[in-house]
Formats: structure tokens, sequence, C-alpha cells
């Protein structure tokens, strides 16, 4: 084992380490969705969902993020009891000097209703919270073990909605390792990142080699990377968001500008003014929990998630499904746009 302490620069650990088959421990960022661009803020909506039903069955998808968030000992009202999750994994609010919210610690309970909003009532969520909610930071060894918890529930459907680059663009060896130790019927849905750049992220774009280019190797887990559309303007063409990642390892895109979901309580924050306990919000990690939940949807009937991810990527007896046109240095590419349940805008 060798400790590195200090400020020493990346590359310089990297060369230390040399060909030793080892890797630092990584961190990953909330890219822009919460602490960078103003126009990706929760903005506040009159909208409102009605309350889900509640459910008695066993969790079937898996979820990491920053936990989720309680008032007053009770989970959002629109969640009902569909989000399974353990003390650790409820969110401790801190609040700056305005009493108002520092970071974001509903992103967990907004990712997990625009999720449940897509599922019949027999889908419920199991919420593992390790993404720190006041600075969006994820550390790799982190992310890897809830991984390892979810495989050991049984759950083969989970959902990634964060994501970060490594120094060296290769994947974060704990979260790779993770995913090869899920059984190969697994799907982990992954969003692409809110850089507005082809630059691979992570743990989106960890891919596994197939036997044959451009197909998906079904020895490991499938991991699809989710990119955000654009349907504002044109819901019958939809676009690349302008925020969202995109190239030829992102696998499906789905609506990611101004999605409804559940917010803290009404009235809370206090600035802006006008929340009423649920807001509309943009980003990839929307768009993935819209393709997990699509894909919650057909579990049962397909079978297994990887069956179910099949159908709602590439759906039987639709003879012409709707794609995006992603237009790059490569030249044009179609990729699957994958349609949920969708309240738009704000009012």
């Amino acid at each position: 084992m060798r400790r590195f302490t200090g400020t020493r620069p990346v590359p310089e650990v990297l060369a230390a380490l040399g060909s030793r088959g080892a890797s630092p421990n990584h961190l990953f960022g909330l890219d822009r969705i919460i602490w960078g661009d103003p126009g990706m803020h929760p903005k506040p909506t009159r909208n409102e969902l009605t309350p889900l039903s509640e459910s008695d069955a066993c969790p079937t998808v898996g979820v990491i993020d920053t936990g989720i968030l309680l008032d007053r000992g009770h989970l959002h009202p629109y969640l009902a009891n569909r989000v399974v999750f353990d003390q650790e994994d409820v969110v401790r609010l801190e609040r700056g000097e305005d009493g108002n919210p520092v970071g974001s610690a509903a992103h967990g309970t907004f990712v997990a209703g625009v999720l449940l909003k897509q599922a019949p009532i027999e889908v419920r969520v199991r919420m593992k919270g390790v993404i720190d909610k006041a600075d969006g930071l994820a550390e790799d060894l982190a992310v890897a073990t809830a991984i390892d918890e979810l495989r050991e529930e049984g759950i083969t459907l989970i959902n990634l909605s964060f994501s970060g680059a490594t120094w060296e663009d290769e994947p974060p060896k704990a979260i790779e390792a993770a995913l090869r130790r899920l059984p190969a019927e697994a799907v982990v849905v992954a969003s692409a990142g809110n850089r507005a750049s082809r630059r691979k992220v992570y743990p989106a774009a960890i891919k596994f080699e197939a036997l044959r280019p451009g197909e998906v190797d079904k020895t490991h887990a499938w991991v699809i990377a989710v990119g955000a559309a654009d349907s504002t303007q044109d819901s019958a063409r939809p676009r690349v968001a302008d925020f969202s990642n995109y190239g030829p390892w992102v696998s499906a895109y789905a609506e990611g500008v101004d999605v409804l979901g559940p917010y803290f309580r009404s009235g809370y924050p206090t600035e802006p003014a006008g929340f009423n306990g649920y807001a509309v919000w943009s980003g990839t990690s929307f768009s993935a929990a819209i393709v997990t939940g699509k894909i919650a949807a057909g579990l049962a009937e397909a079978g297994s998630a990887r069956a179910a991810a099949e159908a709602v990527l590439r759906p039987p007896n639709v003879a012409e499904p709707t794609k995006v046109h992603v237009q790059d240095v490569n030249g044009e590419a179609h990729v699957p746009y994958v349609a949920g349940e969708f309240e738009p805008g704000l009012s």
C-alpha cells in the first residue's frame, strides 16, 4: 500500500503508481446542475402532481443519490411510501444565513419522484444516500459500496444521476469493479452530464467490451448513458439540450428541460418565493430518471431489467420510433429518444 499526502499534483501521483494496477480514489460532482449555471437551478412552479398510490411491494429500483429528504419525519406527500431507505440515507438539511437550504438536499427526492412518475404501483425505490448534499461530491468507494449493497439486496436496475471526469480519462476503478460484480441481467442507467461536451464522463461512459463492435456485452451489466433532450420548441423533433453532453458513448436521450418533480415543502425555500412543494428542474439527472422509470414500468412483463431496457430503447412494433439527431465531428447520428410522463414548462 502506498499513501500520498499533502498537495502533490494528480499526474505526479499517477506516475508514482505506474503500472501497479492501482488508481486514486476519485471524487465526482453533480456538474453544473446545482452549483454552477444559475439557469439550471430549480425554479418555482404553480403546477403540482397527484400523489402516488401507496404500495407494499419490494423495492425494484436502486437510486444512488443525495439520499431522501424528510419533513418532520415524513416523505414528501407525492412519494407516498414508495421510497425505502435506512437512517443513513436520510438527508439532513444544511441552511445558510437566510434559513434557506445550502446545496441540493432535495436532488435525491426529485430524482425518485421523476422516476416513479413513469412507473406503476408495484415499483418502489431503494434509496442510497452517498452524494454530499452541500457540495455535490460523490466518492468513488462510497458509490461502489452502494452498488454492492443493492446487488446483495437482489436489485438489478440502478439509477446513477451524477457524473464526473477523471484526470486520466479512465473509469474510476472501484466503481467499474462494482459494476462488473453485478449480474449479467442488470441494467445501470447513468446521466451523461451537463457540460455541453463530447468528453466522456463516468460512470455513464463505462462500457464493457462486446465480442463484436456495436453490440452490447451480455456477460456484464448494461450501462446506459442518458443525455438530455429538449422538446419545448417542437415535441415531434426533440433536439439535444444546450447543456447536455453528447457523443457516440451516449446511448439514449430523454426530456431534461423544465422537468416537474417533488421538491421541498410548500413555501420553502422562501427565496425566490413561489415554491409550492414542487419545482421544475433541468439536467441529465432527470433524463436518466425518466429512462430508469420507463424500464421499471416494463420490468414485470419483460422478466428482466435487460429485456425491459431493450424494449424501451428499441420498442417492438414501432415502425419509426422517435430519434434525436446528433451532429458532431463524426457526422450525424440518430439516437433513441425515450418519451416519459412529462409535465412541461414553468407556469
